[in-house]
């Protein structure tokens, strides 16, 4: 094969023109699946499941973020074993050093954030036992493939709570639905 001699001038041209066009292909492309996604009906990323906006964007959560949820995640993962919705709140009033008042508020936010961490991120679940109203709180990393808590959180449970907690179904388990809620 020949080689062609090109001057440094004409080389950055062509450099230019075939960037251009990768840019000008690349969009073209974007808007061809944005097309089809709408033709077909799609409004999710079929490699994260997450919603995508009408531009096939990924769409982003509206408004304030509550400071419940993430309370409730970090004394999760730092107490590093299930907890009931009770002991989230007096940790809650007992930390923000706040008044017998508050407690209905408190309550309430944080059975507002815990049902959004679990019907709509995806992030915890509840491990319930038959015949018993009492919950526990989990992440959703400490369940197994079949459902089941972890050893030591079966054990702690049986132990401090005579808990024996039921298999958690994962297919009631939301998906996280924004791309901020992957972890």
């Amino acid at each position: 094969m020949k080689s062609i001699l090109v001057s440094k001038g004409e080389k950055i041209e062509v450099i230019a023109f075939y960037e251009s066009q990768k840019i000008r292909l690349t969009a073209e492309l974007k808007h061809v699946e944005s097309f089809l996604r709408k033709l077909h009906g799609q409004n999710r990323d079929n490699d994260t499941g997450v919603l995508l906006t009408r531009k096939g964007q990924k769409a982003r959560k509206r408004g304030p973020k509550s400071v419940w949820g993430k309370f409730i995640l970090e004394k999760l993962k730092q107490n590093n074993c299930p907890m009931r919705y009770s002991d989230l709140i007096q940790l809650a009033m007992h930390e923000g050093g706040r008044s017998a008042s508050e407690m209905s508020k408190i309550r309430a936010s944080i059975l507002n954030s815990a049902f959004r961490l679990r019907a709509i991120q995806g992030k915890i679940a509840t491990v319930g036992e038959d015949g018993k109203k009492d919950k526990f709180l989990v992440l959703r990393s400490w369940l197994d493939e079949q459902g089941n808590v972890r050893k030591e959180d079966k054990k702690w449970l049986k132990d401090h709570h005579s808990f024996y907690p039921r298999t958690v179904e994962l297919s009631s388990l939301a998906s996280p639905k924004y791309a901020e809620d992957l972890d």
